[in-house]
């Protein structure tokens, strides 16, 4: 799957690069992981342009992934 030109004008509007097969984009910022509740992380991204991308994540399936992949 790829990114559309919407998706990808989007991407470098943030101040992501996109990757040049559009599968891809790539972003130095700073990521927050941050403990919600006893079932969810949050996973915070502030990006090139000011602005936050936060997403809720399942605490024991990320930390499973993190783990795995260690």
């Amino acid at each position: 799957m790829k990114f559309d030109e919407q998706e990808r004008s989007a991407l470098r509007r943030a101040g992501f690069s996109v990757a040049d097969d559009h599968g891809a984009a790539y972003l130095d910022a700073l990521v927050v992981i941050g403990a919600h509740d006893d079932e969810t992380l949050w996973l915070t991204i502030t990006l090139r342009n000011s602005t936050r991308v936060v997403c809720a994540l399942p605490r024991d399936e990320t930390i499973l992934a993190i783990d795995e992949d260690g």
